[in-house]
């Protein structure tokens, strides 16, 4: 049976993402790592990164998505943080997640799939690196990885600027 060139692609860049996201699972840099934490004789206090929706407050995204959206706190392990905003309606909805360490894994990974399938896009000024596939956008900034994910909204790319813009300051403590 002839397989065709899409389905192909489509395959290649589903197995892609797999081992990217596979890539990061067990980064050393991640923040709540044990192992990565040397004994002291002090008592050091955590760090505390931000969360998503403390990136971009759902004020701050209603305001540039043009419509009111509600946030909910949707991290789902370690070494992460995502929030989701949505209309009631279910459009605009954007999905951000900060990825803590894995900036560089990923775009290296991307790198790669770009060499085997050209076409990858690679937004300019915005972050340190950025790819943008179908409706999700990952910025390395720094050693961090943005990602973005759009579903019924119009002029993304502008509004992805804006929300990278409204997140970076707020990415360190």
């Amino acid at each position: 049976m002839m397989r065709s060139k899409p389905l192909i692609a489509a395959a290649t860049l589903g197995a892609a993402l797999v081992a990217l996201l596979c890539a990061g699972c067990d980064s050393t840099k991640k923040p709540g790592n044990v192992d990565t934490v040397a004994p002291s004789s002090k008592t050091a206090e955590p760090v505390k990164q931000a969360s998503a929706c403390e990136m971009v407050t759902q004020s701050e995204m209603s305001a540039i998505l043009g419509a009111p959206v509600a946030a909910k706190d949707t991290t789902h392990s370690a070494g992460e943080t995502a929030c989701t905003y949505s209309a009631p309606s279910g459009f605009p909805t954007v999905q951000l997640e900060v990825d803590w360490g894995d900036g560089e894994t990923a775009m290296g990974a991307f790198a790669l799939l770009n060499r085997n399938q050209p076409g990858i896009g690679v937004p300019d000024g915005v972050g340190d690196q950025a790819v943008a596939i179908g409706p999700t956008l990952m910025i390395r900034t720094g050693e961090d990885l943005m990602k973005l994910i759009f579903s019924g909204v119009d002029d993304a790319p502008a509004k992805a600027r804006k929300i990278f813009q409204t997140a970076k300051p707020r990415l360190s403590p």
